[in-house]
């Protein structure tokens, strides 16, 4: 009986193809995005927890905006005075701070011009704080000392993918219309913003921009035997006292990964939100083929109600029909979301992001579940509409038009 159900349902879906196609496509694009999330979400932790840990357990990082979102104030072009910067240092268990400028600044080299994200800092401390705590490791040459030589250090990616020839060590670039000297070459890290770092001097980058006396964000790099959090609220303490940046983070590596996972939150929670909507929307689609094919079927409904089927036969027929569009839809959803977050992994790994996806973190139990729910969304979908056919008289269904 079950078997000769499923023939009559998969007939159905078969004779309306475009219908029931767009019916299951409802439902395919809100599981797809559940299987994104599932698939892609701690890989995507995983790559941000190796970012964070680049930052090293012994820096603090300064910026302006609030710790909820300090990136607004980051963008917004606020700036510390360079000198309340510096006399952090004077904090107990504070190293030293390494004040930063970040830009995008046009570059040239040998008539090809781009574009580009310069980092610049004082030589003092930037060696120890990238190489010490960040691993960034020179591949070739080496790291200026003179804050007023015209001298730059590129990242692996900066030199080999920049532009379109490679860059060699002891060639000349034009930054800004300044004729800056490779005289470094950091070592490949596989992370997308190290490996296409541009470094150059503080001084030289104000020279360029005209800017004086301030600083976007600082790094402070705290004593080995420093008690970090206690750090970072001295240093937070010392920073309400100026009145240039009122709003503004200081994040230590624990404080980095637990807003970083917070954002990251609220990502997965905006997309199950529109995944729930395009169950719905799905779901009411579903309702709404089988109110029609309820219509078109009533001669048949009649028919097979004259020959003996039953009102429970009926329900049940157009039960498992909604029921299988639904399921359809999971199972198709499944593959187009487990092919999708493939290929963005695949774009991610181009811009340097690796280890997004992988065959064997994917939770199949979890894909199980997900056909079981789109299945009983399917029945749930159908049940008003099977319950007005298996009400129907057969007489009265004989006699409709």
């Amino acid at each position: 009986m079950f078997k000769n159900f499923i023939i009559l349902t998969l007939k159905g879906i078969r004779y309306r193809p475009i219908r029931g196609w767009l019916t299951i496509l409802g439902i395919v694009i809100g599981i797809m995005l559940v299987v994104i999330i599932l698939a892609l979400g701690g890989g995507i932790q995983s790559a941000v927890s190796k970012t964070l840990q680049m930052f090293g357990s012994d820096l603090i990082m300064i910026l302006p905006g609030k710790e909820s979102n300090p990136l607004v104030g980051f963008l917004g072009a606020q700036k510390f005075k360079e000198r309340d910067l510096m006399d952090l240092e004077n904090i107990p268990g504070v190293r030293f701070v390494l004040p930063m400028e970040i830009a995008t600044i046009n570059l040239e080299y040998k008539g090809e011009k781009k574009s580009s994200m310069v980092h610049a800092s004082p030589w003092r401390g930037l060696k120890e704080t990238y190489e010490e705590s960040q691993g960034l490791n020179l591949e070739k040459g080496r790291w200026p000392t003179d804050e007023r030589a015209s001298e730059v250090v590129l990242g692996y990616k900066a030199v080999n993918n920049l532009f379109k020839n490679k860059i060699q060590l002891g060639d000349e670039i034009i930054i800004k219309s300044k004729r800056m000297k490779v005289v470094g070459i950091v070592s490949e890290v596989g992370e997308q913003m190290s490996d296409n770092i541009i470094f150059i001097s503080l001084d030289i980058f104000r020279d360029m921009t005209g800017s004086r006396g301030t600083a976007g964000s600082a790094f402070v790099k705290a004593a080995p035997d420093a008690n970090i959090n206690l750090v970072a609220k001295q240093i937070k303490f010392q920073l309400s006292k100026q009145e240039v940046v009122r709003d503004f983070s200081v994040l230590t590596p624990e404080k980095s990964d637990r807003l970083i996972g917070n954002v990251l939150s609220i990502i997965e929670l905006v997309l199950l939100v529109v995944a729930l909507i395009s169950l719905i929307v799905g779901a009411v689609g579903i309702m709404n083929t089988m109110y029609t094919s309820v219509l078109e079927r009533t001669k048949q409904i009649g028919v097979m109600k004259a020959i003996g089927a039953s009102s429970d036969a009926i329900l049940s027929l157009f039960l498992i029909e909604s029921g299988m569009i639904g399921l359809v839809g999971g199972m198709l959803g499944i593959i187009f979301g487990i092919f999708s977050a493939y290929l963005i992994s695949l774009a991610a790994a181009g811009l340097g992001i690796r280890g997004l996806f992988s065959f064997a973190s994917l939770d199949f139990l979890g894909f199980l579940v997900v056909l079981f729910l789109t299945f009983i969304i399917g029945i749930i979908a159908g049940a008003l509409p099977a319950r007005q056919a298996s009400k129907m008289e057969p007489a009265d269904a004989l006699r409709y038009e």
